[in-house]
């Protein structure tokens, strides 16, 4: 272990010096590809806004097994939900349907609330086969339409040529066990070159695992399995033209019995989607190169439900509801997207534009069935209101010029997309007699991006970025109350949210280290809440009055910020990784702080690596939280926690092991209680204590 002093020569010798091995491997560090930019194949460094980026190596090294794993050390980026749950990205203080998920090409479902929490997320895939997932912040609808409020996540998942890389055939094996939950997982991928003109690749995982618990081990339990698989297969019609065809399955069941036949839950939740998508190089004098798809994607969460009633709450006695109720959502797309290299004069232009078109069938089917203590039904499979669904449909056409003004120097990246979006609610007799209106938009987006080379390891970026999410269809459409206590009225009449994204940063990319600073503004109008519209005498006597709410555009929010990255290889054997983020948020028409940022919060990695292995010391730890939207609010109170992780590679063998919370620290992160009262029991958001986790993978 180095002692202190010997370390910060290291550091400082490093500012001068800077070893071969470790120059070759920031130069393949800078060689990093993203396509969340422009929606073509670009380097990281070329990017004037913020894109984060991880691996599948560093999924593999920090043993990561779902969404929330894997965006552990990121800088501006908060998860929602454990392993087994629904779960969902936060950036910059802006998540849910805010936030657009692009898989492979393909849109993911929408998540949804209910309850009080998450119950529908958007981690419904298995990260074994992921490649990379790029999180570009703040608004991006130029370049992917509605949603794109907050950021957009991109997932990136392998192809049979990445497993194949020039061979005939590749195989591979997994196992691995996650303590935090119990979880078992299997692995197994094969891939094969079935001809001169196609290679497919297929991989399937297993997992079982247990709820996550908190630090106290008190929290109800539950069982959860999971199934995913990836089926690609890659056809050459000739060097420059290719189809691949891909099915992706995912599926996830969890079962929690808290009382046999009295308070039980079963929510199965099951994705499939089937894509084709054909891509050329071979050049026109409209595009050098072009891709297509069209995909379908059918997401499906049916939870079934036994809730026990002692009579107290009825007339008629005891009573046990059995409900069966479902989210479902289909999405039909089509994708075209064309670059061209052109030259006028001077200035080079990479121009590249396109369209995307959506349809979605969403609907929530809720269904009740009671049955009293004597066995009689007073309800039979009886319709329940929330909303009653909708089709909608998203076009949207879109161009954007990379130009370099300057060679080398200076390059502009110019954006505009317009979007043409119809939402119709469906057609129920379970709300006969309410109006729904139908909903039509058309929406802007531009953006404009500045790349300045100071030198050639040092830019300096700048970009302004334009965000719109059409109204959901779950709160446009939201009609449902209990009598004589309160309705939830629809709201046809609501506008799209929009935001306005700012940022400057400088970026360095030396031989030993690599550093990144960004400020960033945005601002968010129209942001849609529940309001309170009226209040009425209740015609029960005794009764407090009945309180009607729709949802309206009423938020104007301003969110602020500081992110920070740094790497510097001290040696060739000893890197180091830290980052750290601040931001601040507010009501702009109340003048509070809104629930859904975080506080001040970082992380330091140290990997120390020789041949075959390496050891990486993680520490993680966030500030304490003051800044809540009223004094009635919950505040949390700063925590850190330590992680080890251990990579031995024998070849076609490789052992992963991890260590979390090493120190056994018992806190809460204030993203799991934002919003709550300030005298809530908070003992079930508390984190899990030291746990381990184990890896081995054989490749033959």
């Amino acid at each position: 272990m180095f002692k202190r002093t010997t370390l910060s020569l290291g550091i400082a010798a490093a500012v001068l010096t800077a070893p071969n091995v470790v120059a070759e491997q920031f130069e393949k560090d800078s060689e990093v590809i993203v396509v969340s930019g422009s929606r073509i194949e670009q380097k990281l460094e070329d990017v004037a806004g913020t894109v984060n980026v991880v691996t599948e190596q560093e999924i593999e090294r920090e043993l990561a097994v779902d969404l929330n794993t894997a965006f552990k050390y990121q800088t501006g980026i908060t998860t929602t939900g454990s392993t087994g749950e629904a779960q969902a990205l936060n950036i910059r203080g802006i998540g849910g349907n805010r936030v657009v998920y692009v898989k492979d090409g393909r849109r993911l479902n929408d998540a949804y609330s209910g309850g009080g929490g998450l119950i529908i997320g958007r981690g419904y895939f298995d990260v074994d086969n992921v490649k990379q997932i790029e999180v570009a912040k703040g608004a991006a609808s130029s370049l992917y339409g509605s949603d794109a409020l907050g950021g957009i996540v991109v997932i990136s998942t392998k192809n049979p040529s990445d497993y194949l890389s020039g061979n005939d055939t590749y195989a591979q094996v997994g196992l691995g066990y996650y303590g935090v939950n119990a979880e078992k997982s299997a692995t197994a991928t094969f891939a094969k070159q079935l001809s001169d003109s196609n290679a497919t690749s297929i991989q399937v995982t297993r997992r079982d695992g247990e709820e996550t618990q908190n630090y106290a081990e008190d929290l109800p339990g539950f069982d959860y399995t999971s199934n995913a698989l990836l089926l690609k297969s890659e056809f050459k019609i000739t060097d420059n033209e290719s189809i691949l065809a891909t099915v992706d399955y995912f599926d996830q069941d969890v079962e929690q019995i808290i009382t046999a036949n009295a308070y039980e839950t079963r929510d199965d939740n099951e994705s499939i989607s089937f894509s084709l998508e054909f891509d050329t190089a071979s050049a026109t004098s409209f595009y050098d190169n072009l891709s297509a798809q069209v995909y379908y994607t059918d997401f499906e969460q049916l939870s079934d439900q036994i809730r026990a009633n002692d009579g107290s709450r009825s007339r008629t006695g005891p009573y046990t509801d059995f409900n069966d109720y479902r989210f479902e959502q289909s999405i039909f797309g089509t994708r075209l997207v064309l670059d061209k290299q052109l030259e006028f004069g001077s200035l080079a232009h990479q121009l590249v534009y396109g369209f995307d078109f959506d349809s979605y069938e969403t609907s929530r089917p809720r269904y009740k069935t009671r049955i009293d203590a004597q066995g009689n039904k007073s309800k039979d499979r009886e319709g329940q209101k929330t909303f009653p669904g909708a089709d909608t449909t998203m076009l949207g056409l879109f161009v954007q010029d990379n130009i370099t003004l300057i060679p080398d120097t200076l390059k502009l990246n110019a954006g505009l997309r317009i979007d043409r979006y119809e939402m119709d609610a469906k057609q129920s007799e379970l709300y006969a007699g309410t109006e729904f209106g139908d909903i039509s938009e058309t929406a802007l987006s531009p953006k404009l991006g500045l790349v300045y080379s100071v030198s050639e390891n040092l830019n300096v970026v700048a970009q302004y970025s334009r965000g719109f999410k059409i109204p959901p269809h779950d709160l446009a459409y939201q009609s449902h109350g209990v009598e004589p206590f309160y309705q939830i009225l629809p709201n046809s009449d609501l506008e799209p949210e929009t935001s306005d994204s700012i940022e400057f940063g400088v970026k360095g990319d030396f031989e030993s280290k690599q550093f990144s600073v960004t400020v960033f503004n945005s601002k968010f109008d129209d942001f849609i809440s529940n309001k309170i519209v009226r209040v009425e005498p209740s015609q029960i006597p005794g009764m407090p009055p009945k309180t009607y709410y729709q949802y309206q555009n009423i938020a104007e929010v301003e969110i602020k910020g500081l992110e920070a990255n740094f790497t510097v290889w001290v040696n060739d054997n000893v890197s180091i990784d830290t980052g750290f983020t601040y931001v601040q948020g507010k009501d702009k028409e109340t003048n509070e702080y809104i629930s859904t940022l975080s506080p001040l919060n970082g992380f330091a990695k140290a990997r120390y690596e020789l041949d075959n292995w390496s050891v990486t010391a993680a520490f993680k730890a966030a500030k304490r939280m003051t800044k809540v939207p009223a004094d009635d609010k919950v505040k949390t109170a700063g925590w850190g926690t330590v992680d080890l992780f251990a990579e031995y590679d024998f070849g076609n063998l490789r052992l992963n092991a991890g260590v979390f919370n090493l120190l056994d620290k018992e806190y809460i992160p204030y993203e799991s209680v934002a919003g709550q009262s300030a005298d809530a029991a908070l003992g079930q958001y508390t984190q899990p204590g030291r746990n381990f986790a184990l890896n081995a993978k054989y490749t033959f």
